[in-house]
């Protein structure tokens, strides 16, 4: 969901430096999430409103138009939340359609009556073998680095944003009543939740529904503490500075010995309780 978010923000700075008219088109080749439906539809106004007056199916038709699908160069891939024209583009350009708008604000109504927060995104699941991606935390470090937060601010509450299930529960097993979490879905699996089968209605849609709002929420707290991640970047850009405390836990790839999955997994073994345990190359925390 947020890697398309980066590349419609790229797309948009793009097109206002060539004099383009955009259009986001999610319905020709569909996204990975989108309301599932025998008519046609365009999976990225399942969220957002379209970024032009122009109607698409009328551009379409007409056959007057050209189609960029590349990944766009203009923002840096990673720590791009730390580029001001990044976030100048995206909370100017990208708006929540009005269905979405009404759903992620109660339940900012719900985070703003909960006092300080202090916002956790725990990467897991399928990011724990992904090659070529960074490792996400441990939960070794995640707990270490919100003790810091807390002790660093005065937070009331820890809202948790996770596809881990076991990510949550250690999170809960250590600082018990002050987390509060969303009704996202939530796996033990080290699988993508939109890669999986599911009987429940819209699944695919009601994941990016999800996802948006937990975004949203932790870019309304009050503090932040995460690994790398697409959520976590889009957060730090919704807050624009509101975090007073914001503590990025950064790791090397998962591949660093191979990129085979039993390599991958044997690689993590070895560094959960070795490396990734100390200050280092292998647990670098940004102090934002």
């Amino acid at each position: 969901m947020f890697s398309n978010l980066w590349s419609v923000t790229g797309f948009l700075a793009l097109a206002e430096a060539e004099g383009w008219h955009p259009l986001i088109d999610f319905q020709s080749e569909k996204p990975m999430n989108y309301w599932e439906s025998s008519a046609t539809r365009n999976g990225w106004t399942d969220y957002f409103v379209q970024v032009s007056e122009l109607d698409l199916n009328d551009v379409l038709a007409s056959g007057k138009f050209e189609i960029f699908s590349e990944r766009p160069g203009v923002f840096p891939i990673s720590e791009y939340s730390q580029d001001p024209r990044y976030r100048e583009f995206f909370v100017t350009r990208i708006h929540l359609n009005e269905e979405m708008a009404a759903y992620v604000s109660e339940w900012l109504k719900m985070l703003a009556a909960s006092g300080t927060v202090l916002g956790v995104h725990f990467r897991g699941t399928d990011m724990k073998v992904a090659k070529s991606h960074w490792a996400p935390p441990t939960q070794f470090q995640m707990l270490n680095t919100i003790d810091r937060a807390l002790e660093t601010g005065d937070f009331a509450h820890i809202f948790v944003a996770t596809e881990d299930d076991g990510n949550l529960q250690a999170i809960r097993k250590r600082f018990g009543k002050m987390v509060f979490t969303s009704d996202s879905f939530r796996t033990r699996e080290t699988r993508k939740l939109s890669r999986m089968e599911s009987p429940v209605l819209q699944w695919r849609y009601l994941l990016g529904k999800q996802v948006i709002r937990d975004t949203w929420l932790l870019g309304h707290c009050d503090g932040l503490v995460s690994g790398h991640s697409n959520v976590s970047e889009h957060a730090q850009v919704l807050a624009g500075g509101r975090y007073r405390v914001n503590f990025q836990i950064r790791r090397p790839r998962v591949d660093v010995v191979g990129s085979q999955a039993w390599m991958i997994r044997a690689t993590n073994f070895a560094r959960e309780y070795s490396t990734s345990r100390f200050l280092g190359p292998d647990f670098r925390v940004l102090e934002r």
